[in-house]
C-alpha cells in the first residue's frame, strides 16, 4: 500500500461518498399506488376547496349580504 492510498483509506468517508453509496441501495421517493393515492387526495382537496368557495359566494348572493350596513 502506498502512502497516498494509506492516507485516503485512513480518512473517513465524505458526505458525498455516503450519499452516492446510499442512493444505490435505497431509492428516495414515492412510487406506485402510494403516488396515485397522494395525487388523488390532492385533487380531492382541490375540488373540495373550489366547491366550498363557490357555495360560499352563492350563499352570500342569495342572502343579499352587503358590505354597507343600513341603520
Amino acid at each position: 500500500m502506498t502512502q497516498e492510498q494509506y492516507i485516503l483509506a485512513a480518512q473517513p468517508n465524505t458526505l458525498s461518498q455516503r450519499v452516492h453509496q446510499g442512493a444505490q441501495a435505497y431509492p428516495v421517493g414515492i412510487y406506485g399506488w402510494r403516488k396515485r393515492c397522494l395525487y388523488f387526495f390532492i385533487l380531492l382537496l382541490l375540488v373540495t376547496m373550489i366547491v366550498n368557495l363557490a357555495l360560499t359566494i352563492w350563499i352570500l348572493k342569495v342572502m343579499n349580504f352587503t358590505v354597507v350596513s343600513y341603520p
